[in-house]
């Protein structure tokens, strides 16, 4: 796992959700999905950190 400098995490979190799928997007990766997903409180910091990539196969 990479460590991120925290200046650029502090940047992230003022980022919106838009954008940050807007530039995804623009690199090839078409498909970002998260499920189920709820804030914890009403008004909360944004949550930024690593991420990992997982493939689902299904078992037929």
């Amino acid at each position: 796992m990479t460590n991120m400098p925290p200046e650029s995490l502090d940047k992230l979190r003022q980022v919106s959700v838009a954008t940050l799928a807007t530039a995804l997007f623009k690199r090839g990766l078409r498909h970002q999905v998260m499920q189920n997903v709820h804030p914890l409180s009403q008004k909360g910091e944004n949550m930024v950190g690593p991420a990992f990539t997982l493939r689902y196969m299904p078992a037929r």
